[in-house]
């Protein structure tokens, strides 16, 4: 085997599907380690922060504020704030996730179905695109077009991981 082919192969993959495999690598990981109760908290959590940043602008009392970061940099602090708050609230909640730990092909299921939701809502979220601009490939699998069905597709991954 000709290692400078292989090497070439590697260098040629865009770094968008590098984060993308890490990401699912991490997540199938530490589905391993502990089960799916960590990975399904922040699939659920960024997607409700996504909506609950769309809706924030016309809230009561904070909309006003809410205005006020108007950078993208700002917007995107404000979605991270809202994520580590419903993360919090989800895990609180106290559903009985876990007891998976070691089924490898459940965790790479649920691993590969985490990155669809993250990278999904990253494309959807305007304010995020702002940290992170995905290539035009990664928009055009993962955008409007085909939103839907990696989300519904992504919490039937996950409704089997747990079952």
């Amino acid at each position: 085997m000709n290692f400078d082919s292989v090497i070439s192969a590697v260098t040629n993959i865009p770094i968008d599907w590098m984060i993308i495999g890490g990401f699912a690598l991490l997540a199938a990981l530490d589905c391993v380690r502990s089960g799916a109760r960590r990975v399904s908290q922040l699939t659920l959590a960024f997607p409700l922060a996504a909506l609950l940043m769309q809706s924030l602008p016309q809230a009561y009392l904070v909309g006003d504020i809410a205005k006020q970061f108007s950078t993208p940099l700002m917007q995107a602090l404000l979605l991270g704030a809202l994520f580590v708050a419903l993360y919090i609230f989800i895990g609180r909640i106290g559903l009985s996730w876990g007891g998976e730990e070691g089924q490898t092909i459940q965790a790479a299921i649920a691993g590969v179905a985490a990155a669809g939701i993250v990278v999904t809502m990253w494309v959807a979220t305007p304010s995020l695109m702002s940290l992170w601009h995905f290539g035009p490939q990664v928009q055009e699998i993962f955008g409007e077009t085909y939103r839907f069905f990696w989300l519904l597709g992504a919490f039937a991954a996950f409704a089997y991981v747990r079952s």
